[in-house]
């Protein structure tokens, strides 16, 4: 292969490769986004949560903690409303309108007070059989 053939081939590995770039960036736009998962947590475990244990990295803090968190490429932005439902802290996004025009948001997580729950003892057959 003489110089001339060397750099057209070279030319054309370029543009297959910027080929190759535009396909990756459509095919990026067409998969379907990963819907947030909601997850719960207690919200005394706020001020100290492993943002890393749901895949998540804090972008920018405050005075309370963690105010946006970056999940799946996405940003989550701190809310706590005051209102009748309690005291609660939630990371949304807006993903869109609704048919009357009003946002639609996604949660990443909320941190909620955890009741404590009454667990009954198990009938004795079943105790009977898993011991």
């Amino acid at each position: 292969m003489n110089d001339n053939q060397f750099q057209q081939w070279l030319k054309l590995q370029e543009r297959q490769v910027a080929a190759l770039e535009k396909i990756a960036i459509a095919l990026d736009r067409l998969a379907p986004e990963k819907p947030a998962p909601n997850y719960k947590q207690s919200l005394k475990n706020f001020p100290t949560f492993d943002w890393s244990s749901i895949d998540a990295e804090v972008e920018k803090m405050d005075r309370y903690g963690a105010a946006i968190v970056i999940w799946n490429n996405q940003r989550y932005v701190r809310r706590s409303p005051e209102n009748s439902y309690g005291a609660a802290i939630f990371f949304t996004r807006c993903v869109g309108k609704d048919e009357t025009g009003k946002n639609k948001y996604e949660r990443l997580i909320t941190f909620e007070p955890i009741q404590e729950l009454k667990v009954r003892p198990i009938s004795r057959d079943a105790e009977s059989m898993i011991q």
